[in-house]
């Protein structure tokens, strides 16, 4: 992709974000760049790379997971995203939220599930947990995807875990001020000229 493709695309994200319709010069964009809300959200899981493992010898060798976070907030809307691959050639993979009561003598019932393919590309789930009334609600990864020719050896493979508060997956690391430098740098190169006619 050439300089120009992608500072058209540039402007064009700016224009849409920000409403204008007109020409907007680099100069004007890095000004503007103080006004747009470019966050990331924190990552409530502890880590990034989880691996379950299913075997033969397990009795329930498809329930085989991990908990990978506990005690979701009531009333909130979470976005989980990642990447799974398997090992035996397995293809699917899944993600369950399970909630608890422990006053009810620990009932264990599924609240959400996700199934997915297992092919390394970013999958992302959002949802929102009730209000709790005394349950708890917790997220697993599993070996898997629980369909009845996974009743052999492998290991599922999650990746680029995060578990974040709201409705958008935000990247995974911070970015700090990369993006304000470049089109700092790239103001200085091109001394505020406009670039490929629509920036």
């Amino acid at each position: 992709m050439s300089l120009s493709e992608t500072m058209t695309a540039l402007m064009d994200k700016a224009r849409e974000i920000t409403g204008l319709t007109e020409k907007i010069s680099i100069a004007r964009l890095t000004s503007l760049m103080n006004h747009f809300d470019l966050h990331v959200n924190p990552n409530l899981l502890s880590s990034t790379t989880v691996e379950v493992a299913s075997n033969q010898s397990d009795p329930y060798p498809m329930w085989d997971n991990q908990i990978v976070y506990s005690k979701l907030k009531p009333k909130t809307t979470y976005t989980l995203s990642l990447s799974a691959t398997n090992t035996n050639d397995v293809k699917g993979a899944s993600v369950r939220i399970y909630c608890t009561n422990w006053n009810a003598r620990y009932i264990n019932k599924q609240f959400k599930q996700f199934y997915f393919d297992a092919d390394g590309k970013k999958k992302v789930f959002t949802f929102t947990t009730p209000e709790f009334e005394g349950w708890l609600y917790d997220v697993y990864l599993y070996a898997g995807s629980m369909s009845v020719d996974e009743h052999k050896d492998f290991v599922t493979t999650y990746k680029d875990c995060k578990l974040e508060v709201g409705d958008l997956a935000t990247p995974l690391n911070q970015v700090g001020g990369v993006t304000k430098a470049f089109l700092y740098a790239l103001r200085r190169y091109f001394s505020s000229s406009l670039i490929g006619g629509v920036a």
